[in-house]
């Protein structure tokens, strides 16, 4: 489908089908009534050659069918990929160009402080290399953060 002149194709990566939920009701405010695409993404911090292909395509149609239940109400279409990469914020950065990805929207997940002391920081990873706007949406149902 060729795109209008006003449309912007949106990244939305998804690390599982709770995520999905939070995530999209997030956003949804934000896009509905716009002319936009939504590309959720659901990346896999492993090379494909180490997982079980048929587990992870389950477990992400389930992230994509919670994102597309979300949209559809609004009229958005959702396009949903798996992504393998052991550098998840080099993996989003890729599946972006790779989608002409106007925008790429995230949404915090709630992390304890040891487990975002030793965990990757990819929206602080994302911020120093994105080329496009990268928008940090909060969501209602998510603690705030200590």
């Amino acid at each position: 489908m060729p795109r209008s002149f006003v449309e912007v194709n949106v990244l939305l990566p998804i690390a599982t089908e709770e995520d999905a939920t939070t995530t999209c009701e997030a956003v949804a405010p934000y896009l509905a009534g716009k002319d936009c695409r939504v590309f959720v993404i659901h990346v896999v911090r492993e090379p494909k050659r180490d997982v079980d292909i048929a587990v992870t395509e389950t477990r992400a149609q389930r992230v994509f069918e919670r994102a597309t239940a979300c949209f559809d109400p609004i009229d958005i279409p959702v396009t949903g990929q798996v992504w393998y990469g052991t550098d998840v914020s080099q993996t989003i950065l890729e599946a972006a160009d790779e989608h002409g990805a106007d925008a790429i929207i995230l949404s915090p997940r709630k992390k304890s402080v040891w487990r975002r002391l030793i965990s990757e920081n990819v929206i602080g990873q994302l911020a120093r290399a994105v080329d496009q706007p990268l928008i940090i949406v909060p969501t209602a149902t998510r603690e705030r953060f200590e």
